[in-house]
C-alpha cells in the first residue's frame, strides 16, 4: 500500500512539474524531409538546443540565450544589394511537433526567423539589431565560458557551431588569464547542398572577423549588436538524397580523441571471443567429468574427497528462500537479453534507422514491451519448477521489478531537469504514452506469458548435479 501511494505521488509531482514549467506556445506541424523544392521556395531553418560541448546531456532551449525572435527591417541604405526579397512572416521560438524518439533524446525543435529560399545565395543579410543589456551579455558570457555549442536543422540535416570564443584562455586549467577577452559570434554562414530539388547537405559556420567583444558584463553594449547571416547554395550531384546522412559518419565537429578506432575494437573483440571459447572448452571438459562423478557417488564420500569450492557442489542448485524474487530476476534478465539482441539485429539489418533521431530508444521501448511475454514465460516456468504456489504474486513482481525502479529514478531526474528548464526533460504527454505502452501492452503480455509458462512449462527441474538434503553450514568467522 505504501509503495502504491509513493508511486502515485511521484507521478502526480512529475505531471504537475511539467504543467508548471512546460512550454505552452504555438505548436507548428513537423517539417518533413525529402520535399521537392523549386527555385525561390522557402527553406526553414529549425533551431534545436544549446549546451556545453563536454557534457552533451546538459542541453537547453536555443532561445534560452537572447537570440533574435523576429527578423528585423533595416533602412534601405543599409540593405545589401544582393539581399533577396524574402517573406517577413517567420517568427522564432514556436515549437515544432516531434516524435517520441526526439523527445527521448532531448530535442526541442523551434522555428527561427532566418529567411532562406531554395537556390538563392545571400552575401549578407541583417537578422536583427539590438543593444544587449547586462543580463543578456552575462548569459552569452557564461555560455561561451562553458564552451556552449548550438544545434540547428535544415529538414533532417543537423548543423553545429560554437556561440563564441575566448582569447587569452589558459589551455591547461581553462581559466581566462589577465587581459583575456570574450567574443560573441553574431554572424552565421549557411552552406547548403542541392541536387535535383532536394537538399542533400547542410553546414553552418561562424565568421571570426565579425565577432563582438562582450568581456564587460556590467554595462550595455556601446553600439547595437547586428546579428546577421549569409547563405551559399552549392550544386552537389554526387550526393543522392538517400545517401545524405553518409557524410556524418566522418563528421569532424567532434575532436580527434572522440573518434572510434574500429580496427582496435574488432581485434579486441575477436581476442575476447577466442579466449572465451578456449576457456569454455577447458571448463566444460572438467565440469563434465565432475558432474558424472557426483551423480554416481553418495553425498558423504563426495565430501570426504573434495576440498575448496567443490565442497558446495550440492548447494549450488538449491532453491532460494524467496523464489518469487529469484524467478522475477531471471525472467527480466531473459527479457532484456532478447530485447537487446533484437534491437542490434534490427539496427544492423537497417530496419531501425540509426541516423533517425531517437529511433534506437523508441525501438528499445517497443521491443521491451513485446518481449514481456518472454520474461513472463521464463519466470513462471522456473517458478513452477521450484514448486511455487503464489504464481500471481510472481507474475506481478516479474512485471514490475525492472520498470518500477526505472520509473522512480526517472521521476527524480526528470523533475530536476524540468526545474532547471533543460530539454532533456521528457514532457508529460510522452510520459503518458510510455506509461500507456507499459499498462496496456507490456504488463498484459507479461501476464499472458506467465499463464503460458505455468500451464505448459516443464515440471521437473533437471539440475546437472544432485542437491544435498541438508544445506551446508556457512562459516560465520570472518578474516578481519
Amino acid at each position: 500500500m505504501k509503495t502504491r501511494i509513493f508511486t502515485s505521488l511521484l507521478v502526480l509531482s512529475n505531471i504537475l512539474t511539467v504543467s508548471c514549467f512546460g512550454n505552452k506556445k504555438k505548436v507548428r506541424p513537423k517539417v518533413k524531409p525529402g520535399n521537392l523544392h523549386k527555385v525561390h521556395d522557402p527553406v526553414h531553418v529549425i533551431v534545436n538546443k544549446v549546451g556545453p560541448f563536454n557534457n552533451p546531456m546538459e542541453t537547453y532551449r536555443y532561445y534560452s540565450l537572447p537570440y533574435c525572435h523576429v527578423h528585423g527591417d533595416e533602412p534601405e541604405a543599409e540593405k545589401p544589394k544582393t539581399a533577396i526579397k524574402a517573406r517577413r512572416d517567420r517568427e522564432g521560438a514556436e515549437t515544432y511537433r516531434q516524435r517520441l524518439g526526439e523527445h527521448l533524446v532531448g530535442d526541442k525543435k523551434e522555428s527561427s526567423p532566418f529567411e532562406l529560399t531554395y537556390g538563392d545565395n545571400i552575401e549578407w543579410m541583417i537578422l536583427c539589431s539590438k543593444i544587449l543589456q547586462p543580463e543578456e551579455i552575462q548569459k552569452f558570457h557564461d555560455a561561451i565560458h562553458n564552451n556552449y555549442f548550438f544545434e540547428m536543422f535544415v529538414e533532417d540535416l543537423p548543423m553545429w557551431g560554437y556561440i563564441g570564443e575566448i582569447v587569452g584562455e589558459d589551455e591547461l586549467f581553462g581559466d581566462v588569464v589577465e587581459g583575456g577577452k570574450t567574443f560573441l559570434y553574431p554572424h552565421l554562414h549557411f552552406k547548403l547542398g542541392m541536387n535535383k530539388g532536394h537538399i542533400v547537405s547542410a553546414t553552418v559556420s561562424t565568421n571570426g572577423d565579425k565577432k563582438v567583444d562582450i568581456t564587460d558584463t556590467t554595462s550595455p553594449t556601446a553600439e547595437p549588436v547586428k546579428f546577421s547571416y549569409s547563405v551559399e547554395w552549392v550544386d552537389e550531384p554526387q550526393i543522392l538524397w538517400k545517401d545524405r546522412m553518409s557524410r556524418y559518419v566522418d563528421n569532424r565537429f567532434l575532436p580527434g580523441g572522440f573518434e572510434i578506432h574500429w580496427l582496435s575494437i574488432i581485434n579486441a573483440f575477436v581476442l575476447v571471443l577466442l579466449l572465451t571459447a578456449f576457456l569454455t572448452i577447458i571448463m566444460m571438459r572438467v565440469l563434465r567429468n565432475d558432474f558424472s562423478r557426483y551423480l554416481d557417488i553418495d553425498e558423504e564420500s563426495a565430501e570426504d574427497e573434495e576440498s575448496g569450492w567443490k565442497l558446495i557442489h550440492g548447494d549450488v542448485f538449491r532453491f532460494p528462500p524467496n523464489p518469487e524474487f529469484f524467478c522475477a530476476c531471471v525472467g527480466t534478465g531473459s527479457q532484456l537479453l532478447v530485447a537487446t539482441f533484437l534491437l542490434l539485429s534490427l539496427a544492423l539489418s537497417g530496419v531501425v534507422s540509426t541516423t533517425r533521431r531517437g529511433s534506437i530508444l523508441s525501438a528499445l521501448i517497443v521491443l521491451f514491451c513485446f518481449t514481456s511475454f518472454i520474461g513472463g514465460f521464463v519466470s513462471s516456468k522456473l517458478y513452477r519448477q521450484m514448486n511455487g504456489k503464489n504464481w500471481i504474486h510472481s507474475a506481478i513482481l516479474n512485471g514490475t521489478i525492472f520498470p518500477v525502479p526505472v520509473f522512480v529514478t526517472f521521476s527524480y531526474v526528470n523533475s530536476v531537469s524540468l526545474m532547471h528548464k533543460s530539454t532533456s526533460a521528457l514532457p508529460y504527454h510522452s510520459i503518458l504514452l510510455v506509461g500507456a505502452l507499459f499498462l496496456f501492452l507490456a504488463f498484459p503480455l507479461n501476464v499472458v506469458g506467465s499463464i503460458m509458462g505455468r500451464n505448459y512449462g516443464d515440471n521437473d527441474f533437471n539440475a546437472p548435479t544432485r542437491t544435498t538434503k541438508i544445506a551446508r553450514e556457512i562459516p560465520t568467522d570472518v578474516l578481519w
